[in-house]
């Protein structure tokens, strides 16, 4: 593993910062999901195990495997599907509050008026 898969990986394993949540699902081989749009809200994905295939409402289909980050909540996904013959684990980081914003506090830090 390289550095840089070492750091993409911490935001996965390591504590979270406050605000910031993290869900892990196991699908076991062949099985599939259907997806509610606000069950990852605001999620990026890591596959971290196993072969995912997107099946997005209007019908395409696109897989991922091992280290892919996907911002999955910004696609119209109808489906995740184990497609490889091990399970499926995706670890899914997200804001605690799904009304956050990345607007910075006055107050908070570094913050200087340009």
């Amino acid at each position: 593993m390289t550095l840089e898969e070492s750091a993409d990986l911490a935001l996965f394993r390591d504590p979270l910062p406050e605000g910031f949540s993290r869900r892990v699902v196991r699908v076991a081989p062949g099985l599939e999901l259907g997806m509610d749009s606000s069950d990852l809200r605001g999620a990026i994905v890591l596959v971290e195990q196993g072969e995912l295939e997107l099946e997005c409402r209007a019908g395409g289909r696109r897989c991922f495997g091992r280290g892919s980050m996907i911002p999955i909540a910004r696609l119209p996904v109808a489906r995740i599907r184990s497609v490889g013959t091990g399970l499926l684990v995706l670890v899914a980081v997200s804001r605690a509050s799904p009304d956050a914003t990345d607007d910075f506090l006055r107050d908070a830090g570094s913050h200087v008026d340009c």
